[in-house]
């Protein structure tokens, strides 16, 4: 068999095969940092909106059982309410909902809004404990429920307020935790 390339182009490719194949890599190896990076940030943005979506329903939730214990709102017994000033460790007594440890009990409007905001901060009670709740789902996360007006009428609206911390914004100074938040406001 015959040698189609000359003798002198044989010693000037020397050693550049080499060559391609290192940038190859190089750039082989940035496309696959480039995709790992779009795929953390697709990530951070599903569990966002995951947390967004249970924020919303929490709300949502209290909205409703805030209007079906109208005594409660009469008595502006859900003004000022923060899920940060509660405990999810004691079960509320009397407990308003049937479970595993017994059917429901009976209660009046002042004990039915302490369990409803009990139930959406902390969750319904298992065998573990409170669970599922504003505060065990959400990373830090808090429930709020305020009168908007001063002094507060029956026929005032409500503000309630769904609050979670989501992962770190790097900043020029330092890493801010970033405070997302589902406001609704209601009229009872």
């Amino acid at each position: 068999m015959m040698n189609l390339i000359p003798q002198e182009y044989k010693k000037t490719q020397r050693g550049v095969g080499i060559v391609e194949v290192l940038v190859a890599l190089v750039v082989v190896s940035l496309g696959v940092l480039g995709m790992a990076s779009l795929q953390l940030t697709g990530m951070q943005h599903s569990t966002g909106s995951y947390n967004r979506s249970k924020a919303l329903l929490y709300a949502e939730n209290m909205a409703t059982r805030m209007r079906t214990n109208r005594a409660a709102i009469d008595a502006f017994l859900f003004d000022n309410f923060d899920s940060s000033g509660g405990s999810c460790a004691a079960r509320p007594a009397p407990y308003c909902q049937a479970s595993s440890s017994g059917p429901a009990q009976a209660c009046d409007a002042a004990e039915l809004a302490a369990f409803d905001t009990f139930s959406i901060s902390c969750g319904d009670w298992g065998n573990g404990g409170a669970e599922d709740g504003v505060v065990g789902s959400l990373p830090n996360g808090q429930l709020t429920i305020n009168c908007d007006a001063d002094p507060c009428l029956p026929s005032s609206t409500y503000t309630i307020n769904v609050s979670w911390t989501e992962g770190q914004r790097v900043t020029s100074d330092m890493n801010d935790t970033v405070t997302r938040r589902v406001q609704m406001r209601m009229r009872p």
